[in-house]
């Protein structure tokens, strides 16, 4: 028998006292919780389904044509391209959302963000069947005379309407986050610069007419080779000694335009003219990202002149250069070229007269038609233009290497042109020479394409869907702008 003192009673009175604190501690602390259980659990046996968590859609406008063709739609980060690769450089892709708010990625996508997510749809000017075209016979050359890249652009003569912009190596917007050579998503036609070679030259002669400085039947010595401070210039086509203003654009005589040029302009009249044509100027198109070219500012040394004047040591792109040569083609204004119906364009410009332009037309048909251009161009289209062949310059090496730009640049009917077309092919290895490559290119496409063309060279538009959108086409008006 135990028997109990005193203050072993107190111990036990103790003990009780703190195992009950703690029952009460322990109670305390799961009350709250048994609580907000029960009361969960009674909403329950109301409403048994959750609420469902918001999820943002990004909802998106289309980017179609005229024809009602869709080459964008859904949703930003689901975006669906049913074109594939047809004008994907100048579609462009989306993603998730960027830090400025925006989910365009590259081209008309990221131009136009705003407004595709309002959402409205993009018209573009593109046409899907010439698209195709240029983009098939682009795709043969560049691979057939193993060159690096190509590019072409076809303008609708009257409007500045791109109807075509093409850049190979090309890509699938579908697919463009597996590409590794992310080079393919350049869009070249706009974004490249190079030297553009002989279809420089009819600037400089109309530059020269315009000013007065030059005669149509005028002689102008023309030795096969010169030599301007260093450098030393050849002519590839034999021809005579002495040719007229028309000859020499038909030879492409090097010695011949650098006689003109220096013996009729200062170096800084000449850049005064090509920095009025639009040379060295970033292009005033909405809509589009392009890259200004290359026109260093005077004083120049005799040898610098005569580079630029037939097209070395100045650079352009495939787009300014279209849409350059479109002056010729346009009565010698310049309209900004546009890639989105409805875009707010500049007023058009006035760069050589009217009458300076009518013979600038002749001059480059009679280059076709006189030349060794003419087997190469379908005769029915009565094609006006002009080869170039520029050496390439190496920054990395700081000289000029063994590539050239191959080029030509043109427009047809010439006696009333209604489209515009420039094609260059660069670094090609199997071919030096644009009579062999972008001649024929160009030809190939201008033949393919005249079946899209009505009786009077105006395009034929399938334009039987309806096509809504908020924005109007603007018309364009050709307005007087006096010469500088």
């Amino acid at each position: 028998m135990v028997i109990k003192t005193p203050q072993r009673e107190l111990e036990e009175e103790g003990n009780v006292l703190r195992l009950r604190r703690r029952y009460l501690i322990l109670l305390l602390l799961v009350l709250p919780f048994a609580l907000a259980f029960y009361g969960f659990f009674s909403r329950q046996q109301t409403s048994p389904s959750f609420p469902s968590i918001p999820t943002e859609t990004q909802e998106r406008g289309k980017i179609l044509s005229r024809d009602g063709t869709i080459f964008a739609e859904g949703p930003a980060e689901q975006r669906k391209y049913p074109q594939g690769t047809l004008a994907a450089h100048v579609i462009g892709f989306s993603g998730k959302l960027q830090k400025d708010g925006s989910y365009g990625l590259e081209g008309l996508e990221d131009t136009k963000d705003a407004l595709l997510q309002n959402p409205n749809d993009v018209i573009i000017t593109i046409d899907p069947n010439i698209q195709a075209i240029v983009q098939e016979e682009l795709k043969k050359t560049v691979l057939n005379f193993d060159a690096e890249n190509g590019s072409v652009v076809i303008l609708e003569t009257k409007t500045g309407r791109i109807l075509s912009a093409a850049s190979y190596p090309e890509f699938d917007p579908n697919t463009q986050a597996q590409i590794s050579n992310r080079a393919a998503i350049s869009n070249s036609a706009f974004l490249n610069h190079y030297e553009p070679g002989s279809v420089m030259k009819p600037f400089v002669v109309a530059s020269l007419l315009q000013s007065g400085r030059l005669s149509l039947e005028e002689m102008i010595d023309t030795p096969m080779d010169i030599k301007i401070g260093e450098q030393r210039y050849r002519d590839v086509a034999k021809h005579e000694s002495k040719l007229n203003p028309w000859d020499i654009l038909r030879y492409s005589s090097n010695s011949g335009m650098i006689n003109m040029s220096l013996g009729k302009f200062s170096d800084k009249e000449l850049y005064g003219w090509l920095n009025h044509i639009g040379f060295g100027y970033a292009m005033d198109t909405p809509s589009i990202y392009t890259r200004a070219g290359l026109l260093p500012a005077t004083p120049w040394v005799p040898q610098d002149q005569a580079s630029r004047t037939i097209g070395q040591s100045i650079t352009t792109t495939t787009l300014q250069l279209a849409a350059l040569y479109n002056i010729f083609a346009n009565d010698g204004l310049y309209l900004t070229p546009y890639l989105v119906e409805g875009d707010t364009l500049p007023e058009p410009r006035r760069v050589f007269s009217s009458e300076i332009a009518a013979t600038m037309r002749k001059m480059l048909e009679y280059v076709v038609q006189q030349g060794h251009l003419n087997s190469i161009m379908p005769s029915e289209l009565n094609v006006a233009g002009k080869t170039g062949t520029a050496d390439s310059y190496d920054t990395r090496q700081g000289k000029y290497i063994d590539d050239y730009t191959l080029s030509f640049a043109g427009f047809f009917p010439a006696n009333n042109p209604t489209i515009t077309m420039v094609v260059s092919v660069q670094k090609a290895t199997k071919a030096t020479m644009s009579t062999f490559v972008s001649a024929p290119l160009f030809a190939t496409i201008a033949k393919d394409m005249s079946a899209l063309l009505q009786p009077d060279g105006t395009l034929l538009v399938n334009t039987n869907q309806e096509i809504s959108t908020e924005s109007q086409v603007q018309q364009t008006t050709t307005t007087e702008v006096t010469s500088q």
